[in-house]
């Protein structure tokens, strides 16, 4: 599978199915594989290109600072050597942070833009209390067991580039970007999300123009607990955003 060199680092993705393009950038500490199911589901009407971010899966793991906006850059470069101008984009969690600055900064090269369980930048009540619970009992072993899971994938992150990924969730601020993004946009997030506060969704909802916001019963996990409902939702935006592509030319 293809491996591209990108800002100075070695970067994995992987394309599967025919049609309109989409990039598939999965949240924190995600790697491709333990998305394999979600992947294939759009492959089967659209032209997936799934990549692992700097820090996680087979792309490179350097121990320095990451940003979103080199993230965002980095997924252009891969659309560049993949020989892709447009795509629809979509950002799970983590992942839509990089598709905010992509659809921003990049206007010309996304067709169409979905966010799922996705925020525009992590409140300060939210980083005070996963700091508070290094320290609480019994939440410091919860933790541990979800950092547990992630370093149990097929092709895990470390702790340090898992750390760095964290580090640069917690810098970003969308709300500095969102305002400029002028493709059309679908949210899905989850009413119950444990680190998405309805503030954030609102803020991110709002701060898009003309955004359509989809509420689904559930929580952070909604991607992989119900993923049908997000497969559906999409489906029908992007085809209407194709439809609307045909009809302008």
């Amino acid at each position: 599978m293809p491996i591209v060199h990108v800002n100075n680092i070695d970067m994995y993705y992987e394309i599967q199915g025919v049609g309109t393009p989409l990039v598939y950038i999965p949240g924190w500490g995600t790697e491709i594989t333990t998305v394999s199911r979600e992947i294939a589901d759009f492959a089967r009407k659209f032209r997936v290109i799934a990549i692992d971010k700097r820090g996680t899966g087979r792309t490179d793991k350097p121990d320095v600072p990451y940003t979103i906006e080199q993230m965002a850059d980095e997924t252009i470069g891969i659309m560049d050597a993949a020989g892709i101008r447009r795509a629809h984009i979509v950002g799970i969690s983590m992942g839509s942070m990089v598709a905010q600055v992509i659809a921003a900064k990049y206007p010309d090269r996304v067709n169409g833009l979905v966010l799922h369980v996705g925020f525009t930048r992590i409140p300060f009540v939210i980083k005070t209390l996963m700091t508070l619970m290094l320290y609480l009992p019994g939440s410091k072993k919860k933790m541990e067991e979800g950092m547990a899971t992630i370093l149990g994938q097929k092709y895990p992150p470390t702790r340090e580039s898992f750390r760095r990924q964290g580090d640069a969730v917690a810098q970003f601020d969308g709300r500095k970007v969102i305002g400029k993004i002028r493709a059309p946009t679908l949210i899905v997030n989850a009413s119950k999300d444990q680190f998405v506060p309805m503030k954030i969704t609102r803020e991110l909802a709002e701060g898009i123009p003309g955004a359509k916001l989809v509420l689904v019963d559930g929580d952070h996990s909604i991607s992989w607990t119900n993923p049908e409902f997000l497969l559906t939702q999409v489906d029908g935006f992007l085809e209407a955003v194709d439809y609307g592509n045909c009809t302008k030319k």
